[in-house]
């Protein structure tokens, strides 16, 4: 049997293989698998020209991939080693962060506070994807959950709150937790995301990073704090270590089960050390409801390759040994993944639901006697399709669940897109949930990665890309829901409980210098999310991109879908217009995430980039071309127009492995009428991710740049490109995604967010510190300035918005100094009483307080008056279970205490 894991090549042509497939032209669909991302990009280009992606489904996300990797391959288009990544990330939280010379970031939650309200009939409501739940052993309001990109929360009071459970954690992408069913506090993770496995875990860029793993980690302390394991940076050359999931022994909690893309592994130790059982690929393993010692596992085909097999297993030694039952099911090539469920009134009844190479269903298996003897139950209808199941393809190797309703063995529910049931053991089928929404008939969010029932509270969990819902029953409905949304209505009653976790996944952020603290985000298959007088709306659709608001009429608002989907606003975000179509050449490459933005004096002029650069006089109405680039395939990722002269005008072109085509620095100096390549300098086989301009200089102008080349990450120039400098300096090895620069600086300080935070330089420094303290482990997608503020935004990639301060040399020098203020809450945790002590107050200023929750939500504003250096008082608050931050405030500045009530 072969060792996978150390064959790092070969998995990773696996993994590509898996989405590749789907974009081979027909007649090649048994050629060579794609081995790098040049060939990827092309077989998907060749697919889609032949297509129209308006009416197409179960591209978007292979799209959404693509983009990502498209900015983080080597220079030749090959595989990139992300070890690099997992030490920084090792490191940040491992060392003591850097003490800040002048202050503190003091980041805190900017929201969303809640789902956010949704207004057109096509877009259901949602949070973030969440891959999994582990419910407490006896406790019905205590259950956890793993998130695609925002760590661990746990909930003690049945999720009307929840707690970040991310100490310790180097990445925030979840796809199992293991409690110890005779000590919850001892809990085990699988750090990575297993719902990209079948996609390459090592070729390059859109911020996304879902798939990386890191092994898992252990906690035994409830989770306030975790550590590796001795499964854990398991990689050999460039390969990843992914773990499907974790079992803790019901008699021995120092015998543990990982199965993942390297096997079985077994330790006796508590996770010290591991034993690899089998080299299997491992898809799913589940366990028997009354007899803990026996496992179900099932493997996963390697499509075109000689390795791998789809294949059901049975062990009745909590996974020492193993056993391949005769399922039926083609070993190779034919069905690509399996999941299984087993009834909880009748263990011998086993499911297995098998999908093909489209991703759609190949057939619904049933055993009723402990595995001896397989049946197949039905392949009709599709059950994995988006509509009513009598068409082909699906999402099956992405969004994959099944469960057994917990009386009766006959009742089976499925996840793929839409929820599916069956009363008759799989023979029939009849939907239940639907992902398209009408007014006032909303169903469950789409794309279901995980079902299950808690016995305690008998209830449903339905884990998906919109987060988690649970109901008390779910009721099988008509697929003629499909064809007509506003007569018919869904019964099941979803109640949604992902409102307290912080877990949405933002592309970009457009803030209101006119009502600060307004702004309108691009969600990852949400939408795009409008904040305005503190309320969240929805808007648009899609995945949400690029986004901005006038910033002297809030009315006027522009938002996007991916690939240059561009809509506005001038009624205050309550209807939409699409404007991108009235772009010249409607049919020129744009950028998964298109940049536009507004001139900057005549903020009439819009401005948005595909492969050229396009003006508008009249907010979007018409366009003209500023710019005639070779229609080469190139897409513009970055443009940045001087403040100080608009004739001033930088571009960047994102690198093409599929066509050959290096990065390109396009500049010009006479508002559009002439362009000059600026590249020379620039490291062009790498993507260059953001382009900025000083407020007051033309000429001086920064490029950032993603992928993972030791020290090629941030360029200056000083002539306006005519030379570059690199200014990296002590960066780790880490993707760079944004830059800009606070024009309220004296020193010019410019902000960059990387795949680990905030990092931060000036005129003064020849390197570069983190600006990290209290910001999730997360990726960082965007930074905004609010200059009037002093504030800095982030959107974050799987943790939402947060707000930082500006380092402090940027504040008024007249206003007295809130470095030296000490603020204290004890005890931390607490249950909601607590003494607050400030010391190092400023005489006669006044001070001001807040308590802020983990969503952002300001729970408690109140005056203090103070004419002491120092201040105490106890607070007896009604809070709910989970992470505050007591921010003391002080004109623009303040100081941010983080404290737990349990």
């Amino acid at each position: 049997m072969k060792q996978f894991f150390l064959l790092p090549i070969t998995l990773l042509g696996f993994c590509i293989c898996a989405f590749a497939q789907a974009f081979l032209p027909s007649n090649n669909v048994q050629s060579k698998t794609p081995t790098d991302l040049r060939q990827l990009e092309q077989h998907f280009q060749a697919w889609s020209k032949e297509r129209n992606l308006e009416e197409e489904k179960g591209w978007k996300w292979y799209a959404r991939w693509l983009e990502e990797q498209s900015s983080r391959t080597n220079a030749d288009g090959s595989l990139s080693d992300q070890t690099e990544l997992f030490r920084a990330a090792i490191e940040k939280v491992a060392v003591e962060k850097s003490k800040l010379e002048k202050r503190s970031p003091n980041w805190m939650p900017a929201g969303p506070n809640d789902y956010a309200r949704i207004v057109t009939s096509y877009i259901i409501r949602g949070m973030g994807r969440i891959n999994c739940i582990t419910f407490h052993p006896s406790d019905p309001q205590t259950f956890w959950v793993g998130v695609a990109q925002g760590g661990i929360w746990k909930t003690t009071n049945g999720g009307a709150s929840w707690l970040p459970l991310n100490e310790g954690l180097p990445i925030l992408r979840i796809s199992d937790i293991a409690i110890n069913p005779n000590n919850p506090d001892e809990m085990y993770a699988s750090v990575g995301d297993y719902a990209y496995l079948g996609i390459s875990l090592e070729l390059d860029d859109r911020k996304r990073h879902t798939h990386y793993g890191m092994g898992v980690y252990k906690s035994t302390d409830g989770g306030r704090n975790w550590s590796a394991t001795g499964l854990s940076f398991e990689q050999s050359s460039e390969d990843a270590s992914l773990t499907r999931r974790v079992f803790v022994h019901h008699e021995n909690n120092q015998r543990l089960l990982a199965a993942g893309i390297f096997g079985i592994k077994i330790s006796l130790d508590g996770g010290a050390t591991w034993t690899t059982i089998s080299n299997e690929i491992v898809r799913d393993i589940e366990q028997h409801p009354s007899d803990p010692s026996t496992l179900y596992m099932a493997t996963s085909t390697v499509r075109n390759l000689e390795i791998g097999r789809s294949a059901i297993w049975k062990s009745t030694d909590f996974g020492q040994t193993w056993m391949r039952l005769n399922t039926g099911i083609p070993a190779q090539s034919t069905v690509y993944r399996i999941e299984l469920a087993l009834s909880r009134s009748n263990p011998d009844y086993v499911y297995a639901i098998a999908t093909n190479r489209s991703g759609g269903m190949y057939g619904l298996y049933r055993t009723t006697d402990a595995g001896e003897n397989w049946e197949l139950r039905s392949t009709t209808p599709n059950v994995l399709h988006w509509f009513d199941g009598n068409r082909d393809g699906g999402q099956g190797s992405y969004d994959l669940t099944i469960v057994v309703h917990p009386d009766d063995p006959d009742k089976i529910y499925t996840g793929g897109i839409n929820i599916w049931g069956s009363e008759d053991g799989g023979r029939t089928w009849r939907i239940a949930s639907y992902w398209v929404g009408a007014p006032d008939r909303v169903s469950i969010h789409a794309d279901q990665h995980f079902l299950a029932y808690n016995p305690l509270d008998q209830k449903f969990y339905a884990c998906n890309d919109g987060g988690v819902s649970r109901a008390s029953e779910i009721v099988l409905g008509d697929e003629s829901a499909t064809d007509d949304l506003n007569a018919y209505s869904f019964q099941t009653d979803w109640e949604d409980i992902a409102g307290g976790m912080q877990i949405t996944s933002f592309y970009r952020i457009g803030l209101s210098e006119s009502k600060p603290g307004d702004f309108i985000a691009g969600t990852q298959d949400n939408s795009s999310w409008l904040k305005k007088d503190g309320a969240w709306t929805g808007i648009i659709g899609g995945d949400g991109m690029e986004g901005l608001i006038h910033p002297e009429n809030p009315n006027i608002i522009y938002g996007s879908s991916q690939f240059g989907n561009i809509s506005r606003s001038t009624d205050g975000g309550n209807f939409f217009r699409n404007i991108s179509r009235n772009i010249p050449d409607d049919n020129e490459p744009a950028a998964w995430t298109t940049p536009f933005m507004l001139h900057p004096q005549n903020l009439n002029a819009f401005y948005a980039a595909y492969t050229n650069l396009y003006k508008s006089e009249d907010g979007g109405d018409r366009f003209f071309a500023l710019s005639d680039f070779p229609r080469t395939g190139q897409a513009t990722s970055s443009f940045a127009i001087s403040e100080s002269d608009s004739n001033y005008i930088y571009l960047a072109h994102r690198i093409v492995h599929s066509l050959d085509e290096k990065s390109k620095m396009w500049r010009t100096l006479d508002g559009g009428n002439t362009w000059q390549n600026v590249t020379a300098g620039l490291p062009n086989d790498l993507f260059f991710t953001y382009v900025a301009v000083d407020d007051d200089n033309p000429l001086l102008v920064w490029v950032v740049t993603s992928g993972f080349s030791e020290g090629q990450k941030v360029y200056r120039s000083e002539d306006g490109g005519n030379t570059w400098e690199n200014i990296s300096y002590n960066l780790p090895n880490i993707p760079v995604n944004c830059i800009v620069q606070d024009p309220n600086s004296i020193n010019n300080t410019v902000y960059i967010g990387t795949d680990l935070g905030v990092f931060y330089s000036q005129d003064n420094l020849r390197e570069w510190l983190p600006y990290n303290e209290g910001l999730p482990n997360v990726i960082v997608s965007e930074l905004e300035i609010l200059a009037s503020e002093n504030k800095l935004y982030a959107a974050t990639f799987g943790r939402g918005i947060w707000e930082g301060d500006l380092l402090l040399e940027s504040v008024n020098t007249e206003t007295p100094s809130i470095v030296n203020l000490s603020a204290q809450v004890s005890p931390n945790p607490n249950d909601g009483y607590f003494q607050l002590q400030l010391d190092g107050l400023p005489i006669n200023v006044p001070v001001a307080i807040e308590i802020v929750d983990i969503m952002g939500r300001r729970l408690l504003e109140k005056a203090l008056s103070i004419s002491a250096t120092s201040y105490s008082e106890a607070y007896d608050l009604d809070l709910a279970y989970g992470l505050y931050f007591l921010n003391v405030k002080m004109g623009t500045q303040r100081k941010v205490v983080r404290f737990v009530v349990e």
